[in-house]
C-alpha cells in the first residue's frame, strides 16, 4: 500500500498533491501552511519513492501506478501533480475522470526526453548516461540531479538548501528509483491533447527540464486547457516563493 498522510482543514476542499521523481512528498512542505485552512489535503508518496519505498508493482508503469493511486486517493478532488507527477496526474485523470474535478500541472511535459518531432526533451544521449549513472552510483545522481532542479533559478541557493533537507534522512529504494524513471522516457502528448478534465499547465520560465519555450506547442492544447509560465522560477521555484503557486490553486473554480 501506498504511504498517505492527510492535512488540513477536514471540511476543506479536497486536493491531491502528486510529487516527482526522486522526490517524495516532503517536496510540499513550504506549500502546506499556505493551504491548510482552505483545502482538505491528501500527500501520497509515489511508488518505490519516500515512505512508499518498498510498493514496487511489476511491471513498474503507468498504469500500475494510477491503480495504487485509486486505492488510497479521495473519491473527488483537484489534483496537482509536479514534475513526473503531473504526468501521472494527467494519467489518472483519462483513467478516472470522475474523481479529479480539475487538474494542475507544475514544470511537467509531454515528453521529458528529446526526439525527432519534440525538442523541448533532454538529448536522448544524456539521459541514457543519467540512467546508467543512477544504476551505479544512485546518491550522487540524485546530487547532480538537484543542481538540474535549481538551475538557472533566481532562488537557486534557497531551493537547494530546501531540497538538501527535505531529501536529509530519507532512504531511497534504489530499484525505486530506477523503475520510477523509466516513466519518464514516455511520450504523453496524447495526454495532453485528450484530457476531458479542465487543466491549467504552469510552466516556469527558467525550467531547464520542462522549458517554458514549449509553450507554443501546449498552445494547441483544447480549450478545456490554461497554459501559464510563473516568470524568474525554476523546475523547484516554487520550494522558495510558495504562496505565488498556493494562489494559482486558490483561483481556480472548483
Amino acid at each position: 500500500m501506498l504511504f498517505v498522510e492527510k492535512r488540513g482543514n477536514p471540511e476543506g476542499k479536497p486536493l491531491v498533491l502528486i510529487h516527482g521523481w526522486g522526490m517524495h512528498s516532503g517536496i510540499w512542505q513550504t506549500l502546506l501552511p499556505e493551504l491548510e485552512a482552505e483545502f482538505q489535503i491528501t500527500l501520497i508518496d509515489l511508488p518505490g519513492l519516500g515512505k512508499s519505498a518498498s510498493c514496487l508493482p511489476e511491471p513498474y508503469d503507468i498504469d500500475a501506478v494510477t491503480g495504487l493511486l485509486a486505492e488510497v486517493a479521495p473519491p473527488a478532488a483537484l489534483w496537482l501533480g509536479w514534475s513526473l507527477g503531473g504526468i501521472i496526474t494527467m494519467a489518472f485523470a483519462q483513467r478516472y475522470p470522475a474523481r479529479v474535478s480539475r487538474l494542475i500541472t507544475l514544470a511537467s511535459s509531454p515528453c521529458f526526453v528529446e526526439r525527432s518531432d519534440w525538442s523541448y526533451g533532454m538529448d536522448e544521449r544524456v539521459y541514457s548516461q543519467f540512467e546508467s549513472d543512477l544504476e551505479a552510483t544512485p546518491e550522487k545522481t540524485l546530487q547532480r540531479f538537484n543542481l538540474l532542479q535549481i538551475k538557472g533559478g533566481e532562488t537557486a541557493r534557497s531551493d537547494l538548501k530546501l531540497l538538501k533537507k527535505i531529501k536529509s534522512g530519507t532512504d531511497f529504494s534504489a530499484r525505486g528509483l530506477i523503475d520510477s524513471l523509466s516513466i519518464l522516457r514516455g511520450d504523453y502528448r496524447g495526454l495532453y491533447q485528450h484530457t476531458q478534465i479542465p487543466a491549467l499547465h504552469l510552466l516556469c520560465e527558467l525550467d531547464t527540464l520542462a522549458p517554458a519555450a514549449m509553450i507554443g506547442v501546449l498552445d494547441k492544447l483544447p480549450p478545456l486547457a490554461q497554459i501559464e509560465v510563473l516568470a524568474g522560477q525554476s523546475h523547484v521555484g516554487f520550494l522558495s516563493e510558495p504562496k505565488l503557486l498556493a494562489d494559482k490553486i486558490r483561483m481556480l473554480p472548483l
